[in-house]
């Protein structure tokens, strides 16, 4: 199970990647096993050309089990899978597009995309804008548990 789980986060990081989704290094993906590690894309690593055996497993405490060097970004994963035991696998994309889209002045900081499908309205919601971390920061993760 786990081999197959590999072979689909590579899988899904490529077809990112090449739809522009994510460029260089930046965003990550991670999934939570079965054996209750977490399976998370290695620091500096790019979406369009993972490896499945050197994907980094991660211990739910932040411990590194094996494969590459873990992301700086893998503590907010964390805090993602316990505050929600529901929630098996997190996409953290950096599209060209977001950056320029954060800063429109028209903004509502409660929700800033506005609801444009009643699918999105039913499974996202409200969408809050987040304050501007420094990549890594342990209140990135603080935030997002909240």
């Amino acid at each position: 199970m786990e081999r197959e789980l590999r072979e689909q986060m590579v899988s899904c990081g490529a077809s990112y990647y090449q739809r522009g989704y994510s460029v260089g290094s930046a965003g990550n993906l991670s999934l939570r096993l079965p054996d209750g590690h977490i399976l998370a894309t290695p620091t500096n690593s790019c979406l369009g050309s993972l490896k499945a055996e050197r994907l980094s497993k991660v211990t739910m405490d932040g411990e590194q089990a094996t494969g590459d060097r873990m992301s700086k970004e893998i503590a907010f994963h964390l805090a993602i899978y316990r505050q929600r035991p529901d929630c098996n696998a997190i996409v953290h994309l950096h599209s060209t597009y977001l950056p320029a889209f954060s800063c429109l002045d028209s903004l509502d900081p409660e929700n800033i995309i506005r609801p444009f499908t009643p699918y999105y309205v039913m499974k996202v919601g409200k969408m809050p804008l987040l304050p501007y971390f420094k990549p890594g920061s342990i209140r990135i993760a603080e935030t997002l548990a909240q």
